[in-house]
């Protein structure tokens, strides 16, 4: 660039001497001096005194045309390449922009993708003519000097026609594609480097029977979709335009909320190439719209937490919102959307006035202004105009936050500016990789003894799990030994379990048996106790019969002797009277047989109960024996059950022992491999710290490097001026 600046300076002046001569001829030739030496030398002295400066690394210079106005037509035309040349000057050195990250495409990088697609369908030789809407446009032209370089680097028989500015408008465009239809008789492909007007050039190409040509353009909007499914569009390089308006508002929040600050201030997204064999991908057919890929949702950016309960007001500026700016006013629309609930309320501008003035700062300032009024916190914006740098500039430095989008100009103070930010960065990540590689070098050292630590501590518990694994043998061992026992002491169990059982139901027996001989006894001894009772009734009654038999005899004699004082008459009373005093006394002898056999029965009663009481209570003692025996029973067969369930839990923990034992032989002799395996990796690692240690040595010994180179270019650096 300088070098072009100088060589447009030389000519100019050239031009002016040579212009002073021819015209001295002339009657004007007055008013040409005078301009030559008036506002067109003071025009000519400023821009060399830039160059001067631009050249001993004074990047902030900016220079003007002289403020007089020139009267010739031959100076109005030199005062125009000499403005022209002042332009350029100053978009060298404009200033960069304040905003905190610009989220888009690398142009230059989407302009080498075309630039493959072009010569993989040239199949390395053609011709390629370029269309873009302005020169000033610096994202276009960093699109055609990205394609461009490509081909011409990689590509050497592909031949470019030729640079032609279509204004970004179809009707210019297509007067262009007809001028250079008419220049060149063969064209092979037409590089567009927008979106809006490839479907007039394809219109112009048809009509022009010029139907061969293909076309190479941006942008995967439902027309330029259509006539890429038709073969016309060889490719479409596209964006991922959605994401680009939602970072900028959520990078915006994130910054006024948690102090977010990007890594580095151009935040890319790697341009996409769309044919007619990919397009299905990127395109849906039946709603026309663009879809998105998963890698590119993965590219969205994810809102801070809003901790501080703030409410936040942002602006968003679009240029437009159909067509390309479509893809970026969804997106726009989704982060409102999304931000809604952190406490953010978006205002989405469409700034769109006229094909004329698109993108330009007479439009796009009096938004900004309007968002600085209200107060809002910040606001995101594409910058096509790089007047509009200026402002966003000025209300940075007011203390409002900004973030770019889409398209942004750059300048090469900017590009050094950032060359000296990362320089800084350099400097100081070198330092502390410096000293972090240092720190490493001496943390493997220490990870070496301590690995050589813990390999003899491996070694050492190896041993010690190998003694376990035979102290383990003999307990299983042992453990087998027991659950054998115990499995025979189950079986005594259980057979003195049933011996109890059958004893129980002996006793059980014995007892009933006892009982019915206790109850009999009883029945007996109250029996004859009411015989004993009767008996006493009976030896009673034969009282009664000898005291009647007693009276009787006397009631007899005293008949007898009636009858006999009675003669002849009394003697039938007489007979009478001896037959019952005969029988009275007869009575007598009966009653007292009955009182000595009643007396006797009675005796051998006395000795009956005496004897049914005796055995009555020994049946009651052998009963009251019975039912402790039965009892003792009961308590045995119990306890016997009570060892015999626990015989089962015991067997069952053996059992549990030993498979817990087996399994803690198989972990032993897990560990054992794993011991042999981890020694053996230890030694791996051991060499593998060796060799870390070398490459940290290395590392850090590069480390020093950068840092010195660092330092260096800071030296080369220091006598460019950047910074205002």
């Amino acid at each position: 660039m300088i070098i072009v600046l100088t060589v447009l300076t030389g000519v100019t002046l050239f031009s002016l001497a040579a212009a002073v001569f021819s015209f001295r001829k002339y009657r004007h030739v007055r008013q040409l001096q005078a301009d030559v030496y008036g506002p067109l030398y003071k025009t000519v002295r400023r821009l060399s005194r830039s160059l001067s400066m631009f050249a001993s690394g004074d990047l902030r210079v900016r220079t003007h045309v002289a403020e007089e106005a020139v009267q010739s037509p031959l100076s109005q035309s030199l005062s125009g390449l000499l403005a022209s040349a002042v332009s350029d000057m100053n978009s060298v050195t404009d200033v960069p922009s304040s905003r905190i990250c610009f989220s888009g495409a690398n142009s230059y990088q989407e302009g080498k993708v075309a630039g493959q697609r072009i010569a993989a369908f040239l199949g390395g030789t053609g011709t390629v003519a370029c269309i873009i809407p302005y020169y000033n446009q610096i994202n276009h032209v960093l699109r055609m000097k990205g394609c461009f370089d490509y081909l011409a680097e990689q590509h050497k028989n592909i031949q470019l026609l030729g640079v032609y500015e279509g204004a970004g408008n179809r009707e210019v465009t297509i007067e262009k594609v007809k001028e250079l239809l008419d220049e060149h008789k063969k064209i092979d492909l037409i590089y567009i480097t927008d979106g809006h007007t490839p479907p007039s050039v394809v219109e112009t190409l048809v009509a022009q029977d010029r139907g061969t040509t293909r076309v190479v353009a941006f942008d995967a909007m439902k027309e330029n979709v259509e006539l890429l499914k038709q073969g016309r569009i060889v490719c479409l390089v596209e964006q991922n335009s959605f994401a680009q308006a939602y970072n900028a508002l959520v990078h915006l929040y994130n910054t006024l909320e948690a102090g977010w600050q990007p890594l580095t201030a151009k935040l890319f997204m790697k341009p996409i190439a769309i044919d007619k064999d990919n397009y299905r991908t990127y395109w849906d057919d039946e709603k026309e719209t663009r879809i998105m890929m998963e890698d590119e949702q993965a590219q969205l950016a994810e809102p801070e937490p809003n901790r501080s309960g703030r409410h936040y007001r942002l602006g968003l500026i679009m240029p437009l919102s159909i067509g390309f700016f479509e893809g970026l006013g969804r997106g726009a629309e989704a982060a409102k959307k999304k931000l809604a609930g952190y406490g953010v309320d978006v205002e989405i501008v469409d700034a769109f006035d006229d094909w004329a003035n698109f993108g330009q700062a007479s439009v796009f300032n009096p938004v900004i202004d309007r968002f600085v009024e209200a107060g809002y916190d910040g606001f995101s914006t594409v910058v096509v105009d790089p007047a509009i740098v200026s402002t966003i500039n000025r209300v940075v430095s007011s203390g409002m936050r900004v973030t770019t989008f889409n398209t942004e100009p750059s300048s090469f103070r900017e590009i050094i500016q950032t060359m000296i930010e990362n320089i800084k960065r350099l400097a100081d990540s070198s330092q502390t990789l410096a000293a972090a590689a240092e720190e490493s070098s001496r943390a493997t050292t220490q990870i070496g003894g301590a690995i050589s630590g813990i390999k003899q501590d491996i070694t050492e518990e190896k041993k010690r799990v190998e003694a376990s694994d035979r102290e383990l043998n003999s307990l299983n061992s042992m453990i087998e030994e027991m659950q054998h026992s115990l499995s025979e002491y189950g079986r005594l169990v259980d057979q003195l379990n049933g011996e109890t059982d059958r004893g129980s139901q002996l006793v059980e027996q014995m007892f009933g048996e006892t009982k019915s001989l206790r109850d009999l006894m009883t029945r007996i001894e109250n029996e004859l106790q009411a015989f004993s009772e009767r008996l006493k009734r009976v030896q009673e009654f034969a009282g009664v019969i000898e005291q009647l038999a007693e009276n009787t005899n006397v009631l007899a004699i005293n008949a007898s002797i009636q009858a006999a004082r009675a003669g002849t008459a009394g003697k039938a009373f007489a007979v009478v009277a001896g037959e019952v005093r005969t029988l009275a006394e007869n009575s007598g002898h009966t009653a007292e047989d009955i009182h000595r056999i009643v007396d006797e029965i009675t005796g051998s009663m006395s000795g009956i109960l005496a004897e049914s009481t005796t055995g009555a209570t020994h049946v009651a003692e052998t009963y009251q024996r019975a039912q402790n025996t039965r009892q003792a029973f009961e308590s045995i067969s119990s306890v016997v059950e009570e060892a015999n369930a626990a015989i089962g839990k015991i067997e069952q923990a053996v059992e549990g022992i030993l498979a817990t034992g087996r399994v803690v032989k198989e972990n032993m002799d897990v560990i054992d491999r794993m011991s042999d395996t981890s020694v053996s990796r230890l030694d791996e690692i051991s060499v593998s710290i060796s060799e870390l240690s070398v490459q940290g040595s290395h590392l850090s010994t590069t480390a020093n490097e950068l840092r010195e180179m660092a330092a260096n270019q800071e030296v080369v650096f220091d006598q460019l001026s950047v910074r205002d």
